[in-house]
């Protein structure tokens, strides 16, 4: 064996050694000391690229790459490393075409390749012909070569996008056996559970999710959406409050507590906590919606007349809207106005949606004096409900 074939084999060693253990100025300096004297530049220019990427040079480190792709032209390892970094500087065009000409110099499957050009894709930085189908099978390649977290949280992304919900949980309980305290996607996988109507499996997700974190505030705003659903307001009402910065948090949140008070009757607090809700987005549908109800509930017919024509603003096909609306001009005395609130309340196409809008406008044609059209409206609303499920509060 040559000496010089034994040095050099010690200088690699001796400087991925180093490198690995961050001891970045002394490795430095050695490659530049064996720059000087023809050792495997290739190499040189490889390793002193990636210290100049972890040292925040990616300008510098692009030069370095450059160089060793010059040296050998054939090895992918140069390309992808360039790639990472021109990835790293937010030129994500540049970075695609390195890491396709990386992947055409692949003599074996490489995950961060095959990863790079399914997320590249995925952000549509690819040529117009390619997309979320290449993103996918781009993907796809990269966990056949192993269990890697950021491509199974990808694929869940594109999955969730394309209205799949059964294969976005399969990759996302795929990413939690490799990362099991990983509280958002706990917490995602919960509310996709919940989408697809598996409530027990989201309740043990997204209760896994706070136990984790405590504090979490989208786990505790799912798991207190279910809780209310099952009129468990008590403890709904018990993980809204657990939910740190509370007083800052989003209008969901507060029109949630809100109704949570409406049922349990406590109109204060309730009316108190959906003017919270609409206060922090004043084009929150819901928010708008739900404190109308409340108003309406409690009497306040002029407060109510003010928020639901607000409501209707945003959304001016919602029947029931239209409904309450007309039963605060009934209240107050504007009986012309209440008539053609309840009667378009009945024309919108989301009336067919709730059999009360029919009895409600039934009820006042008969309290005017307008029996054939009460009755019309009865006999509509007794059909609906052989089909649909009227509660008994309504």
């Amino acid at each position: 064996m040559k000496p010089q074939t034994v040095t050099n084999r010690h200088m690699s060693w001796l400087i991925h050694a180093l490198y690995t253990r961050k001891h970045f100025e002394h490795c430095k300096k050695l490659i530049d000391r064996q720059l000087g004297i023809c050792y495997d530049k290739q190499y040189l220019y490889y390793m002193k690229g990636l210290i100049l990427r972890e040292e925040n040079k990616p300008t510098e480190a692009i030069h370095c790459f450059q160089q060793a792709i010059a040296l050998n032209n054939k090895e992918p390892e140069n390309y992808k490393e360039l790639a990472k970094t021109l990835y790293s500087m937010g030129k994500f065009r540049n970075a695609l075409e390195v890491f396709l000409k990386a992947e055409t110099l692949l003599e074996r499957p490489d995950h961060e390749i095959y990863h790079y050009i399914g997320e590249l894709y995925h952000k549509s930085f690819g040529q117009p012909k390619a997309g979320v189908g290449e993103a996918k099978e781009y993907l796809k390649q990269a966990i056949t070569c192993g269990k890697h977290v950021e491509s199974y949280k990808i694929l869940a992304e594109i999955y969730i996008e394309e209205g799949d919900s059964i294969k976005a949980i399969e990759m996302i309980e795929n990413s939690l056996q490799i990362t099991q305290e990983d509280v958002a996607l706990m917490t995602q996988i919960g509310i996709l559970y919940l989408k697809i109507n598996e409530y027990q499996r989201a309740f043990e997700k997204l209760l896994d999710a706070t136990t984790a974190d405590s504090k979490h505030t989208n786990a505790l705003l799912a798991l207190g959406s279910i809780l209310q659903s099952k009129n468990d307001i008590d403890g709904a009402l018990n993980k809204y409050k657990r939910i740190s910065n509370l007083t800052e948090e989003s209008s969901e949140v507060w029109s949630n507590i809100g109704l949570c008070f409406f049922k349990k009757q406590k109109f204060i607090a309730a009316i108190s906590c959906l003017k919270k809700a609409a206060w922090v987005s004043p084009l929150n549908f819901n928010a708008l919606y739900n404190l109308g109800l409340v108003l309406v509930t409690a009497q306040q017919y002029v407060s109510a007349f003010q928020i639901l024509a607000a409501a209707i603003s945003l959304r001016p096909e919602n029947a029931e809207c239209y409904m309450l609306l007309g039963t605060c001009l009934r209240h107050l005395n504007d009986p012309g106005n209440a008539y053609l609130s309840l009667e378009k309340s009945t024309m919108l196409p989301d009336a067919i949606k709730n059999p009360l809008i029919y009895l409600n406008f039934a009820l006042y044609c008969y309290e005017i004096g307008k029996s054939d059209q009460s009755v019309l409206y009865l006999s509509n609303f007794l059909e609906m409900t052989q089909h649909i499920t009227v509660h008994r509060e309504a």
